[in-house]
């Protein structure tokens, strides 16, 4: 059993189930562009990983135009894209499990902030938690260390060893470790135990409710 009483979550593929609308914004922005993907399922892969680095690296994209597509992208994501989303089941109960056993919650997100705060208002997830963390460019947040540095120091964090991370890409775990914070990997997201256990992952859980017996709760 993991009992650390600090929990950070990812939000994309851990919380909720962002697939739908990511992709969908990405095919719009990148056809703008005049890159058409192989197949839509091919997108898959731009799931989980900063927008940054899937249009720069990922689809090739200048860097120095990653404003402009993202424009294009944020015309679709913004209006509809972010509500193509729904929340895993069982995730809300884990919530109210880890609330109940006097668990501190903070979403530690790679998606912008204003989106981190839309989609939690808007699927009523944010009265769970204590903050709500996410990227912010202009800000120096970009990759998941950066928002998850900012956000120890934001919430007053010292001990370490009382926070663990949660989440289900590589990128959660590799973000985690670079602050030095151990992570436990969730399996009904997009990542494998593979992925997450080659990446440093302290445990994996295959269910919500598998989790919330690893956490105490």
């Amino acid at each position: 059993m993991l009992d650390r009483d600090i929990i950070f979550f990812d939000l994309d593929g851990t919380l909720t189930d962002s697939a739908p609308g990511v992709m969908n914004s990405f095919h719009h922005a990148l056809t703008q562009f005049g890159i058409e993907p192989e197949s839509h399922e091919e997108l898959r892969r731009v799931v989980g990983p900063p927008l940054k680095y899937s249009f720069t690296v990922t689809y090739g994209v200048p860097v120095e135009r990653f404003p402009e597509i993202m424009e294009h992208y944020l015309s679709y994501y913004l209006p509809k894209g972010m509500f193509e989303n729904s929340v895993y089941p069982g995730v809300e109960e884990l919530l109210k499990r880890l609330r109940t056993a006097g668990k501190r919650l903070a979403v530690a997100s790679s998606k912008w902030q204003y989106g981190v705060n839309t989609v939690m208002e808007h699927y009523g997830l944010d009265k769970y938690f204590d903050f709500l963390g996410g990227s912010e460019e202009s800000e120096g947040r970009i990759e998941k260390a950066d928002v998850i540095r900012w956000m120890l120091r934001s919430m007053d964090i010292r001990d370490l060893s009382r926070v663990l991370m949660v989440g289900d890409r590589k990128y959660d775990v590799e973000g985690a470790r670079e602050c030095g914070i151990d992570t436990v990997g969730v399996l009904w997201g997009y990542g494998t135990a593979d992925e997450l256990t080659s990446a440093g992952a302290t445990a994996v859980a295959e269910t919500p409710d598998a989790l919330a017996k690893m956490l105490g709760a």
